[in-house]
C-alpha cells in the first residue's frame, strides 16, 4: 500500500511516501507563515523523489491536530483536494496520537504529548500501550498545566509528559508530579511517518472517512472567535 502522509499541526510541517511500512521519501519544513505557497510544490516534488505518481497513490492520511488552526486548514484542505480529484480515499489521525505513536517502546504507563497551545495552555491527549495496540484514555484537550494533570490522575497510571512545551510549562507539570510521572524535555513534534502508519492501521480496520464532514480536531476557539465572540464554523 502506498501512503502519501502530511503533518500540519505545528511550525514543523512534514510529508512522506510511505510504502509497506518503508519510507520512499520524506519532506519537513520550518514554516513561516507561507505553508499554502510552498506546500503543493513540495508534494509534487516528493513523489518525484519517491519515483511515484499521484495516480499510485492508494490512501492519503492527514494529521487533524490540534495545532495551528491555519495550518491545519491548509494540511487538510490540501489532503482533500488529492483525495477527492484522484478518488483516494482519506483517513485523519490526531497529530498527538502520531507523537505518542513515536515513542510507545520508550515509555510505560500513561503517555501523554503535549503542544504549546499559548496563552499559558496545553495541547494534550492520554494514551496507553498495550499488547502492541496504543488505547486512547483521556481525548484531547486544551488545558493549563494543573487542570491536566488533574484529568490525568483519574487513570491511575504513571505518567510520561512529553513533545513541545515552553520552559515554564514543563516546571508547572514538574512541580505537580508525583514520584512515578516524569516530564522528558527532548522536544517531539508530530511527523508524517508515524501519521501514515496510523492512517494505515486505522484504514485497515474502519475504511476511509467522509470528506465532507472530516474536521481538524479543535479544542477550542480560534482568537478571533474568542476576541469577537463569533462562530466561523471551524469545529
Amino acid at each position: 500500500m502506498l501512503i502519501l502522509a502530511l503533518e500540519t499541526a505545528t511550525e514543523r510541517v512534514s510529508a512522506a511516501l510511505v510504502s509497506d511500512a518503508e519510507v520512499r521519501a520524506a519532506w519537513h519544513a520550518e514554516t513561516a507563515g507561507d505553508l499554502c505557497r510552498r506546500f503543493a510544490p513540495h508534494i509534487a516534488e516528493l513523489l518525484e523523489r519517491g519515483d511515484a505518481d499521484f495516480g499510485e497513490i492508494d490512501l492519503i492520511a492527514v494529521g487533524l491536530g490540534p495545532g495551528s488552526f491555519t495550518s491545519l486548514r491548509i494540511g487538510l484542505a490540501t489532503a482533500k483536494a488529492i483525495a477527492h480529484s484522484r478518488d483516494v480515499p482519506l483517513v485523519g489521525i490526531s497529530s498527538l496520537a502520531a507523537m505518542a505513536w513515536q515513542v510507545r517502546r520508550r515509555f510505560s504507563g500513561l503517555l501523554c504529548p503535549v503542544l504549546d497551545a499559548r496563552r499559558g495552555d496545553l495541547y494534550a491527549a492520554g494514551y496507553q500501550v498495550a499488547d502492541g495496540a496504543m488505547h486512547q484514555l483521556q481525548s484531547e484537550v486544551a488545558a493549563k498545566p494543573q487542570a491536566l494533570a488533574a484529568a490525568l490522575r483519574q487513570h491511575g497510571y504513571p505518567i510520561t509528559f512529553f513533545g513541545e512545551m515552553a520552559p515554564d510549562q514543563a516546571r508547572a507539570l514538574e512541580d505537580l508530579c508525583p514520584k512515578d510521572w516524569k516530564v522528558v524535555r527532548d522536544t517531539v513534534r508530530p511527523d508524517a511517518p508515524c501519521i501514515a502508519e496510523l492512517g494505515r492501521l486505522r484504514f485497515e480496520s474502519d475504511g476511509g472517512d467522509d470528506l465532507a464532514s472530516l474536521r481538524p480536531i479543535y479544542v477550542r476557539m480560534s482568537y478571533a472567535e474568542e476576541r469577537f465572540d463569533i462562530d466561523l464554523g471551524l469545529r
